[in-house]
């Protein structure tokens, strides 16, 4: 006997099949894994801004469920939004742990689970618990409590400071300020082209003659160090002691130029005899016949006799 499938069955089949999948789709799209077991706990807030169904919630930065169910009491307008979280069946809250609402700066917020570390794990909440809730203080409400009062407060300063400025740009000692300016760049950009010009001009030639001059007294330097002073300064202690010797002799009457020194007769008897030729060639000038006889005609004379 053959078994036939009729066609509403397989209709029924399939639309069965379609509902299947489109419900464990529409669940992995949200993040919800229904074959992981979880726990769910409650948090209550005044506000919930940002938060969203199947939002993240985090544990030390690491995903450790989403939000299932954000419940608001159309009822009591005044009573508090409750977040059903589902988190891993692993995770375990100890007392006193609370959920923190954290809003970023674009807008979206999170949950994020601080664990309490002063209770031990085995005190820890029960399914379906409510656990404390936090919200801090957000960038926005900080810039809007803090920094707006402070912009309020300085924004009368600033428009006198912009009345000041106008008035400073339309002053004329500015404008003829700012064209001596002008005119001091201008002249820098000339000296600094004549800087150019020298340092790439007059510059290396005299670096070149520096070279040579270094050069020319290193070898001097070479030269001084082969000269053996040593020696050098024995000879011109000889010439020295040859001198003292020298000025000894001449202080002791000794030689020829002692001798005229120190002998007062001799020096006197050199005395006479240079003023006795004085006298003589005096005497000799003023009377030459009496020393020289001499005659340019005496032979006519004894022709004539």
């Amino acid at each position: 006997m053959t078994f036939k499938i009729s066609k509403e069955f397989s209709i029924g089949l399939l639309v069965v099949a379609t509902i299947a999948l489109l419900f464990f789709g529409i669940n992995y799209l949200k993040g919800i894994n229904l074959f992981n077991p979880t726990n769910f706990y409650y948090a209550k807030f005044k506000s919930v801004n940002g938060l969203v169904e199947s939002g993240d919630v985090m544990c030390r930065g690491c995903k450790v469920g989403l939000v299932k169910q954000i419940i608001y009491n159309y009822d009591d307008p005044t009573s508090d939004v409750v977040v059903v979280l589902q988190v891993d069946n692993s995770l375990k809250l100890p007392r006193n742990s609370r959920a923190v609402l954290e809003t970023s700066m674009l807008g979206g917020a999170t949950i994020s689970l601080e664990l309490n570390q002063q209770v031990p794990i085995t005190d820890a909440y029960e399914r379906g618990d409510t656990i404390p809730s936090f919200v801090p203080s957000d960038m926005m409400s900080t810039v809007t409590g803090e920094l707006v009062p402070r912009v309020e407060e300085i924004l009368p300063h600033l428009d006198s400071l912009i009345t000041a400025l106008h008035t400073l740009a339309a002053n004329k000692d500015i404008t003829e300020s700012l064209k001596h300016i002008n005119k001091m760049t201008g002249n820098l950009e000339v000296t600094s082209a004549k800087l150019n010009r020298m340092m790439s001009k007059d510059v290396p030639p005299i670096l070149a003659n520096a070279n040579h001059i270094t050069t020319n007294f290193s070898k001097v330097s070479d030269n001084l160090a082969e000269v053996d002073f040593e020696a050098t300064m024995n000879r011109v202690d000889s010439t020295l002691n040859s001198f003292q010797a020298l000025a000894d002799k001449m202080n002791n009457g000794k030689g020829t130029i002692g001798l005229l020194m120190n002998d007062r007769s001799l020096y006197d008897g050199l005395n006479t005899t240079v003023g006795n030729a004085n006298n003589l060639m005096i005497d000799l000038k003023e009377n030459p016949k009496r020393y020289v006889h001499f005659s340019v005609f005496a032979p006519k004379e004894k022709k004539n006799k």
